[in-house]
């Protein structure tokens, strides 16, 4: 049996009917309390951890890996988080060892400390360039080129980990349907590839009047209806 860790967000926020509902198993009116916290524009790790619970409780195994997928977008360093989406179809691992570890790596640093690493790397290369600078009229006398070399290179490490973290992120989907099929266009008329269940995730390539040509982390591929499954990357409402 699968264990769901319960991380419930009440200490920030008053106790509610919520926390009564999913105590008693009232999952349906749980979210329903939840929805209201959406609707105020709430939106924090925790709440999607605690929609994912609601709906894994009630057999929906595809929202409940898509709301985990959303706490994680905002706390992937999160380990209740992690653990639950440890419990669905894991990604293929690259063969490459150290490309499977930075990869990893780079799922568990968040947007924000990529924007703070950007912002540090970038003003660390203005200053050491500034000091360069001022070395050609002979101001001063600093080792710098050692300095530029460390900074330019943590500034690509910075853009280039946001660029590869941003995008596997604003193209990842989860099926949330019980099932949904694969096709080699973008409608029913092309021949059927594969039937693909609920929980299945990868990364949208383009869209094409209400069909996605999707990519599996199985390393397959298709056109499927696009009302089956469901962005990472919450909508204003959801």
């Amino acid at each position: 049996m699968f264990y769901i860790s319960v991380l419930m967000f009440f200490s920030q926020i008053p106790a509610t009917a919520a926390e009564e509902y999913y105590k008693e198993g009232e999952y349906a009116k749980t979210l329903e309390e939840y929805n209201k916290y959406l609707d105020k524009g709430i939106r924090n790790a925790e709440l999607y951890l605690n929609i994912g619970n609601c709906y894994y409780r009630m057999g929906d195994f595809g929202r409940s890996l898509l709301y985990y997928r959303r706490g994680w977008f905002i706390a992937p360093g999160s380990e209740s988080i992690l653990n639950n989406i440890s419990l669905f179809k894991k990604e293929k691992s690259s063969p490459n060892p150290f490309i499977s570890f930075l990869s990893k790596m780079i799922d568990r640093i968040s947007l924000r400390v990529f924007s703070y690493l950007l912002i540090l790397s970038f003003s660390l290369l203005i200053i050491i360039v500034s000091i360069r600078l001022i070395q050609t009229v002979k101001l001063i006398s600093f080792p710098t080129d050692p300095l530029l070399v460390l900074a330019c290179l943590f500034f690509v490490f910075s853009l280039v980990g946001f660029s590869i973290w941003y995008g596997r992120v604003k193209s990842r989907w989860v099926v949330t349907t019980e099932t949904t099929i694969a096709y080699s266009g973008p409608n029913e008329e092309f021949k059927e590839l594969m039937r693909v269940d609920k929980a299945e995730e990868g990364s949208l390539v383009r869209e094409d009047g209400g069909w996605w040509l999707v990519h599996f982390h199985s390393g397959e591929g298709g056109w499927i209806d696009s009302t089956t499954a469901a962005l990472v990357i919450p909508s204003s409402r959801n």
